[in-house]
């Protein structure tokens, strides 16, 4: 047991070592451009193919997991997704060419150095076998094809995913376990189908690819959180057939962001004015439609002009900064929050009730105060906000109805003594 901890443990800090590796050689593109990057992942991806063929370890009985299939292939698909997700879809294209050019050359040239193997002049000291360096055609070819399919859908992939799941490592994680058990299933039974340890090999890549892609994803998380954003600077003008995919999501890929970025209030990092007042208009429209309810929720934070004359304008904004996270976490996945202008945030919340505003603001009206003192914020001054709601239909069937009475409750929350929650 104790051993096979330890294997384990060994594969793991393969696949963070690989990862790290990528990111490092990714992060001074600036200096050393993408070739290097480029390079290493086809290295890793012949030695991912060396190691699958020749060294395997039991896991359990009748389970065997290879290091190259579990810690290093997976570096191919992170490698796509990173470039992908900080260059663009075009930049992509190029590194799913060059995996393809890698993978078919070392194929080939495998074969032609096994033939000095076989050769009765050749000095073979340590006994290298020539089935070391040879293929057979079946798994070439469709070692291939999954390559080059995988290095597709690992894009698709992330786009469809990022629209059904909100945290970034999830995202991640759920595209790279989806198209790693496609590859598992993909290429075992293309390869080993007939065999009678198919089920066997099948199973045993799928769990160690599950959690590969754990590594990968925190890794790749981590640095896309952290690592500054630099604009990419690409000169691919497009190409018919299956270029085309990939210039359609770049186009589509930039404006998002740039859509993004214009609808992101820059000192808070969510949703500003404009975006509140777009989707108070979506909101009110949908909801007349369906005749379902919706709330409207104005946030002000107390005494907050006190907090920059006593400890400065970059005390303020930081106070800003943790009330928006403290908004954005007690919120639900539905819910809108932006920052309404100042101290003031706005939150959207379709399909809710004013009683069940008021309990949501309950618990922003506790949370906010238990978050600034977690940050010592002000000289640990109690940072409070009040809260004032208004619901549709029931205050207002126009939007200007909603925000009056929205507004009017939230001051006369202010004048009746601040820190507290007013829905009536």
């Amino acid at each position: 047991m104790h051993e096979l901890a330890l294997q384990l443990s060994l594969m793991a800090f393969e696949a963070a070592t690989a990862a790290a590796l990528l990111l490092a050689l990714f992060r001074a593109r600036r200096v050393l451009g993408l070739a290097a990057l480029y390079t290493t992942v086809g290295v890793f991806y012949y030695l991912a193919t060396l190691l699958a063929a020749t060294t395997f370890i039991t896991v359990a009985p009748g389970l065997l997991m290879s290091p190259g299939s579990v810690a290093l292939f997976p570096a191919s698909l992170f490698a796509v997704l990173l470039v992908y997700i900080r260059e663009d879809a075009n930049e992509s294209r190029h590194m799913i060419y060059g995996l393809l050019a890698a993978n078919v050359s070392a194929s080939l040239l495998g074969v032609l150095v096994s033939q000095h193997l076989q050769s009765p002049l050749a000095v073979n000291p340590i006994a290298l076998p020539p089935e070391l360096f040879m293929q057979s055609p079946r798994i070439f070819i469709v070692g291939t094809l999954v390559l080059f399919v995988d290095a597709v859908l690992i894009i698709l992939a992330y786009e469809a995913v990022s629209r059904i799941a909100r945290p970034l490592f999830l995202r991640i994680w759920i595209s790279l376990a989806l198209v790693l058990a496609f590859d598992t299933l993909l290429f075992v039974t293309g390869s080993f189908v007939e065999h009678s340890a198919y089920r066997d090999i099948l199973l045993s890549g799928i769990l160690g690819k599950m959690g590969a892609a754990v590594v990968y994803a925190a890794a790749l998380t981590l640095y896309l959180l952290r690592a500054p954003v630099i604009d990419p600077q690409t000169t691919d003008r497009g190409r018919p057939g299956f270029g085309d995919l990939f210039q359609v999501l770049t186009y589509r890929q930039k404006y998002e962001a740039l859509r993004a970025q214009a609808t992101r209030d820059p000192l808070t990092g969510i949703h500003n004015r404009g975006f509140f007042d777009e989707m108070l208009r979506t909101q009110h429209a949908a909801a007349r439609r369906s005749g379902a309810p919706f709330s409207l929720m104005m946030v002000d934070v107390d005494h907050f002009k006190t907090i920059n004359d006593a400890h400065g304008h970059a005390e303020g904004d930081r106070a800003l900064r943790v009330i928006a996270r403290a908004l954005v976490r007690v919120a639900r996945a539905s819910d809108t929050v932006c920052r309404y202008g100042g101290e003031e945030f706005s939150l959207i919340l379709p399909g809710t009730s004013l009683e069940a505003a008021a309990q949501l603001a309950g618990r922003i009206r506790q949370e906010v105060p238990a978050a600034c003192a977690r940050e010592h914020l002000a000289g640990n001054t109690r940072i409070t906000v009040t809260l004032g709601l208004a619901v549709y239909p029931g205050d207002g069937a126009e939007i200007v109805d909603l925000m009056r009475t929205a507004d009017r409750r939230l001051y006369r929350g202010k004048d009746e003594g601040r820190d507290r929650v007013v829905s009536a």
